[in-house]
């Protein structure tokens, strides 16, 4: 009796262990598997994220003579005088100490006189230093001091599916903010020679061109330059860096 006791017990160990190895050989897949929220969404708390990055995006405004060519009609007498345009949009610092803002070349192209207005309320003369019509995306410098970047992010284009933020000035309302994800990739959009761009579904109207689109990360990906069909096309953050290239 007392061995089939024992011969029993070591049957039991021996289904146990059967049945804790499965178990855990299961899980331990599933654990290795899985991903962590946390990886995918490097942050949840949109509203610390926004506070901590917002101030890196400023307002743009633009003062000059748009350049399309005036038609003189004889019968009519003479052309009316050139009259002033003004653009208006957001740019993102990108170098604090330098005082480096990048925003859209639309918005500074015709321009001859800039500012750019902190949240801080002042009015800061802006220098074009460089512009890319191909991009879109022109370079500015202003005088240093009490300004805040945004990083590059540096891994290159986002994936399609990644949640992204895009912050501008829409309407001249203000610093806005929406929340979307990246619908697509190496897209193109009429008026822009760059067939590279980022498609996402943020919100964006009028006055959100320069603004910046980060990851979760609170990263620069790109610089929101037009909008079309609903969908937000920004800038691959590749083009901000040849800009700094061009400039050197």
């Amino acid at each position: 009796m007392l061995r089939n006791i024992l011969r029993r017990n070591r049957i039991g160990v021996v289904v146990c262990s059967l049945a804790l190895a499965l178990v855990f050989g299961v899980t331990g897949c599933w654990a290795k598997d899985y991903k962590d929220p946390g990886e995918l969404f490097p942050t949840t708390d949109f509203a610390a994220l926004v506070k901590r990055i917002s101030p890196a995006v400023v307002g743009i405004r633009g003062w000059g003579v748009a350049s399309e060519p005036r038609i003189f009609d004889p019968e009519a007498g003479f052309p009316d005088p050139p009259t002033l345009r003004e653009w208006q949009g957001a740019g993102v610092v990108v170098d604090a100490l330098a005082g480096l803002i990048v925003t859209a070349n639309h918005l500074v192209a015709s321009a001859t006189v800039v500012k750019a207005l902190p949240q801080d309320g002042r009015a800061l003369d802006a220098v074009v230093l460089v512009r890319s019509k191909r991009d879109d995306v022109a370079l500015l410098r202003v005088e240093p001091g009490n300004l805040q970047a945004l990083t590059l992010e540096n891994i290159g284009t986002p994936d399609v599916g990644e949640p992204v933020m895009a912050i501008g000035n829409p309407q001249d309302w203000g610093l806005s903010v929406t929340f979307g994800i990246v619908s697509a990739l190496h897209r193109s959009c009429p008026g822009i020679a760059n067939s590279d761009l980022i498609q996402s579904d943020v919100l964006v109207s009028q006055g959100s061109s320069g603004g910046a689109l980060v990851n979760l990360k609170g990263k620069l990906v790109g610089v929101v330059v037009a909008r079309r069909s609903g969908f937000a096309f920004a800038v691959p953050a590749d083009a901000v860096r040849k800009l700094f290239v061009a400039a050197q």
